[in-house]
């Protein structure tokens, strides 16, 4: 390709936008617009929360002013630290959630963090007394949704919860059942598996046991074990059920680059992915 043939292609409408996007004025327009370091939040949660030996290394940065309303509970990280490994409040820009709200954080509990988090814009956390919340290396929280842990959430590795979910282990309130004359417990655990995408506005309620690189469906609801069912299935519906089984989201950000290379390319041609494990898909690298 020549120099000639080069400038012409940089001169198109697409190129001039993505161009000015990433170095231009469209660059400092993100800037400005977007929730920036904050060092004193930072500083402050790091050693209101976590060991001594991990605050000193700063794994959490705070990102604009979110309100914390309580961290008398403990933060940790199990595995390798690194300062910035997780942020709190941050800008994900492109996603559809709402990015001038704050984020909430009610921590009288522990939260676990076993490798890299983000968790975005908008986004209320809640963990009670005593009770443990675990987020997966890799793991993603996307702008507005509500975590509730009454008793134990977990959320595996390269997981990612998309805007509006809200993910509960607790019904909140005692329900009397005058059919048996009893009352069952408010709380049950929840746990959503390894490389899961949770699609927007989906509620996962107590009980709900979801298996690893599952898919649910916008505006779900799940409240009950899925765990019987193979890796990568899709579950959807109010309540949920399975749907198909043998789907998976592509994470991998260089599968995602050869996908839309291939697409740039071929158009509406189908793209083949006999060669790649389902690791290889789903799996950040």
């Amino acid at each position: 390709m020549n120099i000639k043939t080069i400038l012409s292609k940089l001169s198109t409408p697409y190129y001039r936008s993505r161009i000015d996007s990433q170095y231009g004025i469209g660059r400092l327009e993100r800037l400005f617009y977007s929730n920036w370091f904050n060092p004193v939040a930072t500083l402050y949660v790091n050693f209101r929360s976590f060991p001594f030996l991990q605050a000193i290394r700063l794994p959490l940065w705070v990102y604009g002013r979110p309100r914390f309303y309580s961290l008398s509970g403990r933060m940790r990280v199990d595995g390798k630290i690194s300062s910035g490994m997780i942020k709190f409040n941050m800008v994900k820009f492109g996603a559809p959630g709402n990015m001038s709200s704050k984020s909430e954080l009610y921590n009288l509990g522990d939260i676990l963090f076993k490798g890299k988090c983000e968790i975005g814009t908008g986004n209320k956390i809640i963990v009670g007394y005593g009770k443990s919340l675990s987020l997966g290396n890799n793991s993603v929280i996307m702008d507005r949704c509500c975590i509730a842990v009454h008793e134990k959430i977990v959320i595996g590795g390269n997981s990612r919860i998309a805007h509006s979910c809200q993910i509960m282990d607790t019904n909140y309130h005692f329900v009397a059942d005058l059919n048996k004359m009893e009352i069952s417990p408010r709380t049950n655990p929840v746990n959503i598996g390894k490389g899961c995408w949770i699609c927007n506005s989906s509620s996962i309620m107590p009980g709900s046991n979801i298996p690893d690189y599952a898919i649910v469906g916008s505006h779900s609801l799940v409240n009950r074990d899925f765990s019987q069912y193979t890796k990568g299935c899709i579950i959807a519906g109010t309540p949920a059920k399975l749907i198909k089984e043998g789907f998976v989201r592509v994470f991998n950000s260089n599968v995602e680059n050869d996908i839309w290379k291939y697409y740039n390319i071929n158009g509406k041609s189908v793209y083949h992915i006999d060669g790649y494990s389902i690791e290889e898909l789903v799996d950040y690298n």
